[in-house]
């Protein structure tokens, strides 16, 4: 009986294996599924064949909303949307347009994303203070100490990859009156307006460690607030601040990445992004990397991560961080939490364990 099953099983699995075997024969592979060109208002997209995707950058003046892309394919493939089909490339940039090539038995998908031509200046920093820049009106305001010589300051700046700009980064400037800096890129310009303030940076102050000190809540590492100011002959010469110890190691009293302090429950604000459209904070570590600001609606919705790098040139000094409200963020912010060092251990660089501290969290209005 036994062995009647046993054949009865091979011969199943013997049909079963046929069948498959001619499903696969019946299966066409032979057609191309390749997107070979891909054009715009005769602009030629950047194709990564090992991406898969398609980048078109055109003129600011291109109404992005119904276009009508013109599609070269691998013989006898089609595709969908199809070649001179209207599409709505608005909101490519962060949601690419799919397009599936299909050639007999098989597919290739594209993620395609159509852009208007852009540069920006996405850092520009004079020492430890860090400009606050207003895209919409492409203006750049810096705040320095009253008595700061103007006249030969050498700013940092980050801006598109593939631009250039006047003037020249690393070079030394005179900001006695406001200086126009300019930014070319693929046959288009774009300028900002840099102004140097000498005074106090303007905003809510939400946490100052003196006369605003409330109370921070513990994220996976003890905060002392206020704490005794380590250094006051930088930019921040205020007595106090909140402080954490950061471990090198993975653990929930301290090394976990988002170890650090929040500002909720009892202690909540109410930031109104249709108001405020950034943050700056104060912090001081030995280590470089990204510091990171969650911000929160009540009950802990509506989560957006902000991060900026602390520098390696200024470590162990106080520097001043500008953190941007998502452009499209419209939920008030109740819930604050600052992570002075938003990396696994060791990562991005060797890190060890030390005390962090952080000062002077303002909101600051558009």
């Amino acid at each position: 009986m036994n062995k009647i099953k046993h054949v009865t099983i091979m011969a199943l699995f013997a049909c079963c294996f046929a069948s498959c075997e001619n499903n696969r024969e019946d299966m066409d592979l032979t057609g191309g599924v390749d997107i070979i060109s891909f054009s715009v208002d005769g602009v030629e997209g950047v194709i990564n064949q090992k991406a898969q995707t398609i980048k078109v950058l055109l003129p600011t003046n291109v109404d992005l909303s119904a276009l009508k892309p013109v599609i070269t394919l691998s013989d006898g493939a089609s595709v969908t949307p199809a070649s001179d089909e209207t599409v709505d490339f608005s909101n490519s940039e962060n949601t690419p347009i799919e397009y599936k090539v299909v050639n007999k038995n098989r597919y290739n998908t594209y993620k395609v994303r159509v852009e208007n031509i852009k540069a920006k200046i996405t850092l520009f920093r004079i020492g430890t203070y860090v400009g606050n820049i207003d895209e919409v009106n492409r203006t750049i305001s810096v705040y320095l100490p009253k008595g700061t010589d103007v006249t030969a300051l050498v700013p940092t700046v980050q801006y598109t990859e593939g631009a250039t700009i006047t003037p020249a980064d690393g070079a030394p400037v005179d900001f006695a009156d406001a200086v126009v800096y300019t930014l070319s890129y693929v046959g288009e310009t774009f300028q900002y307006t840099v102004t140097v303030l000498l005074q106090e940076a303007p905003g809510l102050i939400i946490f100052n460690g003196e006369d605003v000190k409330p109370e921070w809540g513990n994220i996976a590492a003890t905060v002392e607030s206020p704490f005794a100011n380590p250094k006051t002959d930088g930019i921040n010469p205020s007595p106090f601040c909140a402080s954490t110890m950061r471990n090198g190691a993975d653990t929930d009293d301290g090394g976990k990445p988002w170890s650090g302090g929040a500002l909720w429950n009892n202690y909540k604000v109410n930031i109104d992004p249709a108001v405020y459209d950034r943050f700056s904070l104060k912090v001081l570590k030995g280590v470089q990397g990204d510091v990171q600001l969650e911000i929160q609606s009540d009950g802990e919705t509506n989560k957006d991560w902000l991060k900026v790098w602390y520098v390696e040139e200024h470590l162990g000094e106080w520097q001043e961080l500008v953190f941007q409200i998502p452009e499209g963020r419209t939920a008030v912010i109740n819930n604050i939490l600052v992570a002075p060092h938003c990396h696994d251990a060791g990562q991005p660089v060797a890190f060890q364990t030390q005390r962090m501290y952080w000062d002077d969290l303002i909101a600051i209005p558009k």
